[in-house]
């Protein structure tokens, strides 16, 4: 099964939201940061960056891991989405 961006996205969320089950509905946007934002901490964008490597079959190295790819949910939705389409 092919999956989208949207597919991404949508993993991207439900991994902020299994994290931080106390945060408000609609706390997190597309828009959000992932470095400036409570939606993480530095342990939980390493564990993010883990579950999108093994759930969209994408290889996260360590010259790839800038915070730039974390500027937004759909910015790193977006990398995720451009790796899917290097392999």
């Amino acid at each position: 099964m092919v999956q989208s961006m949207a597919d991404v996205r949508e993993a991207i969320f439900a991994f902020i939201a299994a994290r931080n089950p106390g945060l408000p509905s609609g706390a997190v946007t597309g828009d959000t940061s992932l470095v400036t934002s409570d939606a993480l901490d530095s342990i939980g964008i390493l564990d993010l960056m883990m579950h999108l490597g093994d759930r969209f079959g994408v290889e996260i190295d360590e010259d790839s891991f800038d915070l730039a790819n974390f500027a937004s949910v759909d910015t790193l939705a977006h990398f995720i989405d451009d790796r899917r389409s290097d392999v």
